[in-house]
């Protein structure tokens, strides 16, 4: 595939629970590309600052991080680079964004499953509601970088298809935040989702 090996970088975000790790390893399966988890990479690294206990995460020296992605794409070619905060990685390196959506009645089970506590459950699902990875990654790349997809009740392999589509031109690309949970989902699975939010940010 020489078009694979002449593109660049490929992003992939959400939040936690959408699905990003379990597309990533498709998209390396069907293209060749090593994937690089931002978080792993950096404890690995060294790149780890701190560690909030309270949201149980560590906090990365991101300049540091994302030249080390740069510098690891100019040695390796194009990789997968996945977190929800890919937009630490320098444009350039880039070829587009993926950010994964999914319904934050959806989610609510899926971190729930995880065993997370109520409040970090409560976070994950505001910010999804918000599309913060989008506007994250808006802010920082530029909304001509960034495509949401709605992973909601899809397989790993009807994104991974899905994603490939957009990124070979095969399916029209909407760039920007184009999901907006708050349109829609019905009022009562609205109702339930802030209910939720609130009522598990409140108690902390």
């Amino acid at each position: 595939m020489f078009w694979v090996k002449a593109m660049k970088s490929l992003g992939i975000s959400g939040v936690p629970g959408v699905g990003k790790s379990a597309l990533a390893s498709k998209l390396s399966r069907e293209l060749g590309l090593a994937v690089v988890e931002l978080s792993e990479f950096a404890i690995s690294k060294g790149y780890v600052i701190a560690y909030d206990s309270d949201r149980g995460s560590y906090i990365v020296d991101e300049n540091r991080l994302g030249k080390a992605i740069a510098e690891l794409a100019e040695v390796q070619g194009p990789l997968i680079i996945v977190g929800h905060y890919v937009e630490i990685v320098p444009r350039d390196v880039l070829e587009l964004v993926i950010v994964l959506r999914k319904s934050p009645v959806e989610l609510i089970h899926i971190l729930e499953k995880r065993g997370w506590n109520s409040k970090k459950v409560a976070e994950n699902v505001e910010a999804e509601l918000l599309a913060i990875c989008t506007v994250n990654a808006v802010e920082e790349l530029g909304e001509d970088m960034v495509i949401e997809v709605d992973a909601t009740a899809k397989t790993t392999e009807e994104l991974a298809l899905e994603v490939l589509d957009i990124v070979f031109g095969e399916k029209p690309a909407y760039y920007g935040n184009t999901i907006d949970w708050l349109e829609k989902l019905d009022k009562e699975k609205l109702a339930y989702v802030l209910s939720y939010i609130e009522k598990n940010l409140a108690q902390y």
